[in-house]
């Protein structure tokens, strides 16, 4: 139970920095609630708000992962590495350019957006990729293919200089799938 919800949470934080480019896009403020509080919370405060909602779903998505039982890689455990943060970007401005297009359409309501935006969280969920998260990045981490001793190639999430695989061991990963985990060590 609780790795689907540590993987309800990865694919939602992977998904708010598009929803909140979307909401801005579109002129949907946090002064659009209709709390007094919020009369004066435009654009940029809105956009604060927004970035740092998307910084608290990723944080509260690493402090789930602290219930998952690790796995442990020892050393020697991979024969090559490769950085993988660049392959993910691509698909990260796709949700971009989609949150963008959807609000720059007069004639599209939020729920044609809603609707795409929940087939786009069906396949990150169900991806074994997609968990790409650039607020990571900004929290240290970097993105890895690598490839087990079995073959298999597997995507790390860690906040590790890998530059050697051979050298590379954790004893605190945690599986989101089959094929990607994310290292809590550091």
């Amino acid at each position: 139970m609780i790795n689907y919800i540590f993987k309800m949470f990865l694919t939602i934080s992977s998904l708010l920095l598009s929803i909140s480019v979307y909401f801005i896009a579109k002129g949907i403020y946090i002064s659009d609630l209709g709390y007094p509080l919020f009369n004066n919370l435009n654009f940029i405060p809105s956009s604060i708000v927004y970035f740092v909602i998307v910084i608290v779903f990723t944080k509260i998505s690493l402090l789930i992962s602290n219930k998952i039982d690790s796995e442990q890689f020892d050393e020697g455990s991979f024969q090559s590495v490769e950085i993988a943060n660049d392959a993910f970007l691509p698909s990260y401005l796709g949700y971009f350019f989609v949150s963008l297009s959807a609000a720059s359409l007069s004639n599209t309501s939020n729920e044609t957006f809603i609707f795409v935006f929940c087939i786009i969280s069906v396949f990150i969920f169900c991806s074994r990729i997609s968990y790409f998260n650039p607020v990571f990045l900004l929290l240290g981490y970097n993105f890895f293919y690598m490839v087990t001793n079995n073959n298999l190639k597997v995507i790390v999430i860690t906040k590790s200089k890998v530059k050697k695989p051979s050298n590379f061991c954790s004893d605190k990963m945690k599986r989101i799938n089959d094929y990607t985990f994310i290292d809590m060590e550091l």
